[in-house]
């Protein structure tokens, strides 16, 4: 066999490696996007749940709160003997005091929901952070499989 016919198949052979490399690194590229696609989506329902079990729980002690002033009331009412004037007062001082419980409520709420969005966004750009060192990795290695399939 001549050296002409030698290169001439190896030319080839050095093409199918080459194939074959770019399809593993584009099928690593393609799961290593998967898998940070899934993980972004498991982490945004986690954090949902987490808001919703938060904000469920929040309303309900929101409902017992309004439920045991009530009852206080109610118990106020049948151990005193007031005028009109005397519950009129009550009234409106328990509508101011169940007016601050309320604002502090609300103001709860919006912190909570705040630290939730604080935590959605460092997830997200830690998960970018993951992709972006994916990348780089698949690009590090291509050019490893490049180099060594030129020399």
């Amino acid at each position: 066999m001549t050296e002409q016919e030698k290169v001439t198949k190896s030319k080839p052979a050095l093409k199918e490696v080459v194939a074959e490399s770019t399809e593993k690194l584009e099928q690593v590229a393609k799961e290593a996007t998967e898998q940070v696609t899934e993980a972004v989506v498991e982490s945004k329902e986690k954090i949902e749940a987490e808001a919703k079990q938060l904000n469920a729980s929040v309303q309900d002690q929101i409902r017992q709160l309004k439920e045991d002033v009530l009852q206080r009331i109610d118990s106020l009412k049948s151990q005193l003997n007031l005028s009109q004037k005397d519950l009129t007062e009550l009234k409106d001082f328990v509508k101011t005091e169940v007016n601050a419980v309320i604002d502090d409520l609300s103001k709860f709420g919006k912190e909570l929901k705040d630290d939730v969005s604080q935590i959605s966004v460092k997830h997200k750009d830690q998960l970018t952070e993951t992709f972006k060192r994916s990348k780089e990795h698949t690009l590090e290695a291509w050019n490893k499989v490049s180099s060594k399939e030129i020399s």
